[in-house]
C-alpha cells in the first residue's frame, strides 16, 4: 500500500498538460481494500495436462501399385538401352585396343522392389485431458478439458468459478461429439450461468449419402441493473422429401438508466420459410418489431 505520485506532464504534440496526482492509493481509492482481507496475497495455481495414446490406427488408401509398374517399365527400357551401349562400346575398344570380349557380361546388377502395399496406417488420436486450478482469497477457478476418441470423437470443458462476491461466480460447460456410424453426425451443447448473463446453445448436424439435415437453438438471457435482455434464435433444416429451412428470431429488451434520463423498451420478431422444388422454389420472411423510450426526458416511439 505506498501512495503513488505522478508528476504535471505535456503530451507530446499538443499542448494538453496532465495535472499533478500527488499519494494516489490504489488500495484506497480503487476499493481493493473491501474485499482483499491483506495487501499481501497469495495464491495456489496448478496446472495438469495428459496425453494417452490410442492403439488402434487409421488406414489411408494410396495406389502404390501404380508407381511401382512405373519404376518396373522404366528400368527395363533402361536396361535395354545400356546394353546397346555397352555392346557398341566393346566393340570399338576391341578394335582399336584388342581387348577382350569378355567385356560383354558388363549389366545392371539385379534387384527385386518391395512387396507393394496400397494403404499407409496412421495411428489415431488419443485421449487428451488438461486440468487448471487457481485458488486466492478472492475468487476460486477450476476447468477441465478433455478430447476422447472412442467409438466417438468428444470434447468436453467445464469451466467455474466460486466467490464472496456473486458478480464472479460462474459456471460454463460445453461438449461437442462426432459420430461416424451410419454417415457423420456432429452435436454441440454449450450452457453459461452468471448472475448477470446466463445462455444455452444446443445443435446437430447430420450427414449421409440421401439426407442432410441440421438444427440449431440458441438463447441468451442478460440481466444488468440498467439492462435486461432476452434473446431466442431457432434454425431447422433438412433434404428429406424436399429442401426445407425454417428460421426464427426473438428478441426482446428494457433499457432504463436515469443518470442520463433515458429509457428503450422494445422487442423484435423475425421468421423465415424456405421449400425448394424442382418446378418451384417458396420463400416466406417476416419481420415485427416495436419500441418504446426516451431520449434526455424526450419520449418517442415506432413500431415495424
Amino acid at each position: 500500500n505506498i501512495p503513488l505520485t505522478i508528476p504535471e506532464m505535456t503530451l507530446p504534440y499538443m499542448t494538453l498538460t496532465t495535472p499533478q496526482v500527488k499519494d494516489f492509493s490504489l488500495w484506497e481509492r480503487t476499493g481493493l481494500k473491501d474485499f482483499l482481507k491483506t495487501t499481501k496475497q497469495s495464491f495456489d495455481l496448478s496446472v495438469k495436462a495428459q496425453y494417452k495414446k490410442n492403439k488402434g490406427r487409421h488406414s489411408i488408401p494410396v495406389p502404390l501399385d501404380v508407381f511401382y509398374d512405373f519404376i518396373n517399365q522404366h528400368i527395363k527400357s533402361f536396361n535395354k538401352y545400356l546394353e546397346k551401349v555397352r555392346d557398341s562400346a566393346v566393340y570399338l575398344q576391341s578394335e582399336s585396343y584388342n581387348i577382350p570380349w569378355s567385356l560383354r557380361k558388363l549389366s545392371l546388377p539385379d534387384f527385386q522392389l518391395p512387396q507393394t502395399s496400397n494403404n499407409i496406417f496412421v495411428p489415431a488420436l488419443g485421449n487428451m485431458t488438461y486440468e487448471f486450478s487457481f485458488k486466492s482469497s478472492v475468487i476460486t477457478l477450476n476447468t477441465n478439458i478433455g478430447l476422447y476418441n472412442q467409438s466417438d470423437i468428444v470434447a468436453h470443458l467445464l469451466s467455474s468459478s466460486s466467490s464472496f462476491i456473486t458478480a464472479l461466480q460462474y459456471k460454463l460447460e460445453g461438449t461437442s461429439s462426432l459420430t461416424r456410424k451410419r454417415g457423420l453426425k456432429l452435436a454441440t451443447a454449450w450452457s453459461l450461468s452468471n448472475k448477470f448473463v446466463e445462455g444455452s446453445h444446443d445443435s446437430t448436424m447430420s450427414l449421409t449419402r440421401k439426407n442432410m439435415e441440421a438444427s440449431m437453438a440458441t438463447s441468451a438471457n442478460v440481466q444488468f441493473p440498467i439492462l435486461r435482455m432476452n434473446f431466442k434464435q431457432e434454425l431447422n433444416g433438412n433434404t428429406k422429401a424436399k429442401p426445407t429451412l425454417s428460421a426464427a428470431i426473438e428478441l426482446k429488451y428494457d433499457f432504463n438508466c436515469p443518470r442520463l434520463y433515458s429509457a428503450a423498451k422494445g422487442a423484435v420478431d423475425h421468421k423465415f420459410n424456405f421449400e425448394g422444388l424442382s418446378s418451384y422454389l417458396s420463400m416466406e420472411s417476416s419481420t415485427k418489431g416495436n419500441v418504446k423510450g426516451s431520449v434526455l426526458s424526450r419520449e418517442y416511439s415506432g413500431n415495424l
